[in-house]
């Protein structure tokens, strides 16, 4: 099964908590709750559009994509400011609605890989969730493993890609929404990533 640009889900034991779940979602095509969602922007950032990572929480983002892509010979990925502030938007919007589900990103021209968390998971270990997809993915005939799902690792990895922005929702359960927005997307069906 190639990756594609539909939605890809897994369902993961973290070995943080053994009752807790990940769940993740790699999509692409195209404000103030009870607990706030945070969009990782600086005031820098955001003067200049697209950056380096300026804080920490986005460096905990950007690093461990940009670890992936150097793995596969790809270009690193730059911090955007305009797309951290829409994923906040996106993970305020799945809070508000109470349910702090996925959110339907069919619509929009960016890639984008959603995780959520039974727990408040940290920023590293959920691009580490994407990452480790990687395991089932054939770059030779640029498939998944049958019955497995690649998609998220695909897109942290796709050659095209140039900035990433992310964010994430405390939601009123304990759980995490996180969501991470690629501009260009990749998983465009029939190509391969790198």
């Amino acid at each position: 099964m190639a990756p594609s640009s539909r939605s890809t889900r897994l369902l993961l034991p973290t070995t943080a908590m053994a009752t807790a779940r990940f769940l993740l979602l790699a999509l692409c095509a195209a404000p103030s709750p009870a607990h706030a969602a945070r969009s990782l922007t600086t005031p820098a950032a955001a003067a200049t559009n697209t950056t380096n990572a300026t804080s920490p929480a986005a460096a905990e983002y950007l690093a461990p994509h940009n670890q992936a892509r150097a793995a596969v010979g790809v270009p690193p990925l730059r911090w955007s400011a305009d797309l951290s502030s829409a994923a906040a938007k996106v993970v305020a919007q799945q809070q508000r609605q109470g349910r702090c589900a996925f959110a339907d990103m069919a619509g929009s021209s960016y890639g984008a890989n959603q995780g959520w968390a039974s727990y408040r998971a940290r920023p590293g270990e959920v691009v580490a969730s994407w990452v480790a997809q990687g395991k089932y993915y054939t770059h030779a005939n640029n498939t998944c493993v049958a019955g497995k799902q690649c998609g998220t690792y695909t897109q942290v990895v796709w050659r095209r890609t140039q900035e990433l922005g992310c964010a994430q929702a405390s939601c009123a359960t304990g759980a995490t929404l996180t969501v991470c927005l690629y501009n260009p997307h990749g998983n465009v069906q029939g190509q391969s990533p790198y």
